[in-house]
């Protein structure tokens, strides 16, 4: 079985009422469970095709006053791959 290369930017994420975060910490947390979800549950037949995607649209994130940039990050993570597999 051969690896498939997937190119995946994100060129803006907007969070609004939160406070300061580390903008490193919450990327490398986004970016390790978007590659565990890929990895473990693979992508929509459809994108198995080289594609440009304009944008995916997410719900609402739940968070509360004391967020950390991992548990953001995951969050993220899932709603980005949820609007993939549309």
């Amino acid at each position: 079985m051969s690896n498939k290369t997937i190119n995946l930017q994100i060129d803006k994420i907007v969070l609004d009422g939160i406070g300061q975060l580390n903008r490193g910490q919450l990327a490398l947390s986004l970016e390790k469970e978007i590659h565990r979800l890929i990895s473990s549950h693979g992508l929509h037949a459809s994108l198995n095709q080289s594609m440009s995607i304009g944008h995916v649209s997410a719900k609402p994130l739940l968070t509360g006053n004391h967020i950390r940039e991992k548990q953001l990050g995951r969050q993220i993570a899932h709603s980005v791959y949820r609007g993939l597999k549309r």
